[in-house]
């Protein structure tokens, strides 16, 4: 980490800060959070010494250095910022400020050492495809050596294992753990003899209605869920099954399975879990005697409506953010390949009243579509004038039965996640007449 400033302001002298003196320090006293947040980070770079090299304000993101390699995202400390005091946003901000001087230190891998410092964690699959996304974009090979090392949990949800820090955490990728001659099986049960050496007696405090909460564990709060229920740690006395929710890797919640006032306010709280730092996941899980797999609310209550709501809103949006991540990628890669959205339809008078739904366009070539549950294929043609596509016909149809009739045309992309498939044609005049087939029989 360079320790020199960019200039007496401490702010940079870049022609990209100009945003940040023009709308942040040059404002009336009334500013707006976030943007207070920004300029405390700012002032304690300063006095850490940390160079600022550009600000992006949409991304919420600066870079650091004189080479710029290092991006720092300020969503989680916004997050943990904002319900503080005075006193604790100042230890907060200068605690984060830290922890990017630990990560621009030397911080090459030792093998020796390495299985010492590992520690087990829990991560969305969805976050580990962004942060690969995230690595091909910034110059990495477009494969799966930079994937942060996971294996299988349950639902959206992976095991991992991190190298610990006193002030960072680094998930290890799999070319890390490649390095390092350690595989992922063997490297996460060393990570988890690390945990239980490591870690003080859990202790789980009331927060109402039944619900349980354990924050004590920090960062590592998440990896209970790789631990025994039971043999490692206690719950409360519950209602009925452990149910528990873990919307950020800092905070832990419980209840049992009989009591609906408890499960309803874990619903409450995983429809706000993506507000929170370091958001981990909004699903809910029950354990099993051996082990936690999803928890679903009884079809046809409003508890079960309700759940498949926000499992939606998270679907659709994960979709969203890796649809800019492979815009930006593609664009930079001069390659042009449509990447579709997932839109979420609202059928009356049907079971399931909402439905994902994609499209594809046969003027189009190449698009990669997300796994949704109808696909509606798009018969279209262009108009010589303007160059436009226009839609002649549309078969839709369910995803299984696209796969179905015309499979060998929807080719999975390899390591992306939540999984897309490239189409690699349009239906022929076969195929088209049993989806049209299909589409009159809903």
């Amino acid at each position: 980490m360079m320790l020199a400033l960019v200039d007496e302001d401490g702010y940079g002298s870049h022609p990209m800060f100009d945003w940040i003196k023009k709308n942040l320090f040059g404002r009336q006293p009334q500013v707006d959070p976030y943007d207070q947040c920004v300029i405390e980070f700012i002032e304690e770079c300063r006095r850490q010494g940390c160079v600022l090299s550009s600000y992006d304000h949409q991304d919420r993101s600066f870079r650091f250095g004189t080479d710029a390699g290092l991006k720092v995202q300020l969503d989680n400390l916004f997050a943990s910022w904002l319900p503080l005091d005075q006193h604790g946003r100042a230890e907060a901000v200068a605690k984060f400020v830290r922890s990017i001087v630990e990560s621009g230190e030397n911080t090459e891998i030792s093998p020796e050492t390495l299985s010492e410092q590992l520690m087990p964690g829990i991560r969305a699959r969805t976050l580990i495809g962004g942060a690969m996304l995230q690595n091909w974009i910034a110059g990495a090979p477009a494969d799966g050596t930079t994937e942060i090392a996971w294996l299988p949990f349950a639902g959206d949800l992976a095991a991992c294992v991190v190298w610990d820090k006193p002030l960072t955490m680094a998930p290890m990728t799999r070319l890390n753990l490649k390095f390092a001659d350690i595989p992922i099986d063997r490297a996460m049960s060393r990570a988890m003899t690390n945990f239980r050496a490591r870690m003080p007696a859990v202790v789980f405090e009331p927060v109402g209605k039944g619900v349980f909460g354990c924050n004590m564990l920090d960062d590592h709060q998440s990896a209970l869920l790789l631990l025994q229920l039971g043999k490692d740690y206690v719950v409360p006395p519950l209602e009925g099954t452990p149910v528990a929710l873990v919307p950020s890797r800092n905070t832990f919640y419980v209840t049992g399975s009989a009591n609906t006032a408890g499960l309803t306010t874990l619903l409450d709280r995983s429809e706000t879990a993506s507000q929170l730092p370091h958001f981990c996941s909004s699903m809910i899980l029950q354990w099993a005697g051996d082990r936690w797999s999803e928890f679903h609310f009884d079809s046809g209550t409003a508890n079960a409506d309700r759940q498949r709501r926000i499992a939606l809103d998270r679907l659709t949006n994960d979709y969203r953010v890796q649809k800019q991540l492979l815009d930006q990628f593609y664009q930079k890669q001069s390659l042009d390949i449509p990447v579709s959205e997932v839109l979420v339809f609202h059928k009356p008078n049907q079971e399931t009243s909402l439905v994902t739904v994609t499209a594809l366009g046969s003027a189009a070539r190449g698009t990669l579509l997300p796994q949704v549950e109808r696909l509606n294929f798009v018969k279209q043609t262009i108009d010589p004038r303007t160059g436009q596509a226009q839609a002649d016909d549309v078969a839709d149809v369910a995803w299984s039965e696209a796969m179905d009739v015309v499979g060998s045309l929807l080719e999975p992309v390899p390591y992306l996640y939540p999984p897309r498939f490239r189409a690699l044609g349009f239906p022929d005049a076969v195929a088209w007449a049993k989806l049209k087939a299909l589409t009159r029989q809903k």
